[in-house]
């Protein structure tokens, strides 16, 4: 490998980091749309077993799939129309991609069927979103980011450990502070470095 070689690589690399940055911001839209979504489905499974709710909790997280879906597609259309910085978002969107199949199959095949406890599913979600959590923020090179993975790991061995009824509403407020909260944040991020571009 000749010096120019190498330069050429670490250009490279540092033009990627600065992808996965970008659209690490620009995601925070999707962190508030699922945590919405999953909030609401939260509070129907919680409506259900009280007995104020008629709806089956597998029909009522489809209902929140598809809405989070729908908002999903609308929110891709629009930064579509961005410049385009394709790796990065190739990379982030994999993550999220393949996390959100596993809790497909976990959801609708694995306790649809009966083969898997529906009352486990909370400490299942927050193992599965903590790895996608660290990894968008260590391909973004955000510590705080990829440091919210080990509080929904946390949370994960707490339900595990000790399941009961308090785990619905941790769930709520792990998604609440450890999804949504950090998605309106990196809205904010990006609105400024929008600003800060435009001088």
């Amino acid at each position: 490998m000749t010096e120019d070689d190498a330069r050429a690589d670490l250009a490279y690399i540092r033009r990627l980091l600065e992808d996965t940055r970008h659209v690490t911001c620009v995601s925070g839209g999707y962190f508030v749309v699922w945590g919405v979504a999953t909030l609401l489905g939260l509070l129907m499974t919680w409506g259900w077993l009280a007995g104020n709710w008629t709806l089956a909790p597998l029909v009522a997280w489809s209902g929140c799939f598809v809405l989070g879906a729908a908002a999903t597609f609308l929110l891709v259309r629009r930064e579509s129309r961005a410049p385009a910085r394709r790796f990065g978002g190739t990379l982030i969107g994999a993550v999220w991609l393949s996390m959100s199949i596993a809790m497909l199959i976990i959801l609708f095949i694995g306790v649809g069927s009966g083969n898997l406890d529906g009352r486990n599913m909370s400490a299942l979600a927050s193992t599965l979103v903590g790895g996608a959590v660290f990894m968008t923020g260590t391909l973004a090179g955000m510590a705080w980011l990829r440091n919210l993975a080990f509080a929904w790991w946390a949370g994960a061995s707490v339900m595990f450990a000790w399941p009961g009824g308090y785990v619905l509403p941790l769930t709520g407020l792990m998604v609440l502070a450890l999804y949504v909260v950090p998605g309106l944040f990196l809205i904010r991020m990006r609105r400024r470095q929008n600003v800060a571009a435009s001088r």
